[in-house]
């Protein structure tokens, strides 16, 4: 969604590439049909994780959201793209903590991981460019994080959905709006699902 300066009117956010896959998905079964895929999704899993390093933890995660986000803030400000990158999910975590979870891996949907993941992966590289190009090297201040939908419970994820960050950035009014996709906590640490926005 676009960023707008606080309390003015804001338009309705756009769905990100793996929100409207979702859609998709649910409407194909809803209508009736399935997802065609010719491996099952445990062979798929399978061959998705093949030379990943397991993993039992979330890396380079952050104690609370609103550490996580204040690390955004200071790596948008820094331009420190690795940084940014070490905050969202990667491959291996996708594969060992976060697919099995997820209802897309399950029936009636069974998503395979290659194509949610690719989804995820170029979402959020194109947030990381939209990010840089017209956040990157401002200074910025976060003054709230808001999260108004309740947590949704994935095994043992919980993820924070939708939320909007208000801040200033240097030369900017202030402006709110949605930075990254989804949050997810686990075991108490937090990263994100991904970031793609729609600034």
């Amino acid at each position: 969604m676009s960023l707008a300066a606080c309390g003015g009117d804001r338009p309705a956010r756009e769905l990100t590439e793996a929100e409207k896959q979702a859609e998709h998905v649910k409407d194909v079964v809803a209508a009736g049909g399935v997802v065609d895929s010719v491996l099952p999704v445990a062979e798929a899993l399978r061959r998705f994780r093949e030379g990943l390093p397991k993993q039992d933890t979330l890396l380079h995660a952050s104690d609370t959201r609103a550490a996580l986000v204040e690390r955004l803030a200071g790596a948008i400000t820094r331009r420190d793209t690795a940084d940014l990158n070490a905050m969202a999910l990667n491959r291996a975590e996708f594969a060992w903590l976060f697919y099995e979870e997820s209802p897309l891996s399950r029936p009636p949907y069974e998503a395979p991981p290659g194509l949610l993941w690719g989804q995820i992966l170029t979402t959020s590289d194109e947030g990381i460019r939209q990010l840089m190009t017209r956040l990157g090297g401002k200074s910025i201040e976060v003054s709230d994080l808001a999260c108004p939908n309740a947590p949704e419970q994935e095994g043992r994820n919980t993820l924070y959905k939708r939320c909007t960050v208000r801040f200033t950035a240097r030369g900017e009014k202030p402006l709110e709006g949605n930075l990254f996709g989804s949050i997810i906590e686990r075991d108490g640490r937090f990263k994100f699902v991904g970031l793609g926005n729609r600034i």
